[in-house]
């Protein structure tokens, strides 16, 4: 069964970032720069959600409490889709994800599909069958993070809550 209403806890690019990434010549030029995100976990759709989880996953994160992450991206590769990616370390971000999900298995949060993809930004889902590329480093420190629900094939995101990053115990 096809997801259509996918729930994910994302970061979004800087303004800066946001910037950059549009100006890119491999970018779609037809997804508004207020779409790009970095999905930092996948929960569950909400088409086939119970009506409770919504509100639960909601409650779950508002007892979040992390400090803020960087992240940076230098290379351009098509998997299926155009994205951003790294070498690099993205320890910081992973290490993000994973008190996350713990913070949300603690809470009994709803969570069925609770995939942590490794972080990238899509930015053509069509792909473009061109090789990878380094390019010159895109990067942000993450100071909030979205529940955000994506309506598939509209092109749309409807932002159900967002949460500032700051470390615990500030």
């Amino acid at each position: 069964m096809r997801a259509r209403n996918p729930l994910y806890v994302m970061a979004k690019p800087s303004p800066e970032g946001q910037a950059a990434i549009a100006a890119l010549p491999r970018n779609d030029p037809g997804r508004g720069p207020d779409l790009l995100h970095v999905t930092l976990i996948s929960l569950y759709d909400l088409h086939h959600a119970p009506p409770e989880w919504l509100p639960a996953t909601i409650a779950a994160l508002d007892g979040f409490a992390a400090a803020p992450f960087p992240l940076r991206f230098d290379r351009i590769e098509n998997r299926k889709a155009v994205t951003l990616r790294t070498r690099g370390a993205l320890a910081e971000a992973r290490a993000f994800q994973k008190a996350l999900v713990n913070h949300l298995l603690r809470e009994k949060a709803p969570i069925m599909d609770g995939t942590t993809p490794e972080p990238h930004i899509t930015i053509n889902y069509r792909g473009d069958r061109l090789n990878a590329q380094k390019m010159p480093p895109i990067g942000w420190t993450v100071g909030e993070i979205f529940l955000i629900e994506s309506v598939v094939g509209k092109t749309t995101h409807v932002e159900h809550g967002r949460w500032a990053l700051t470390p615990p115990g500030d």
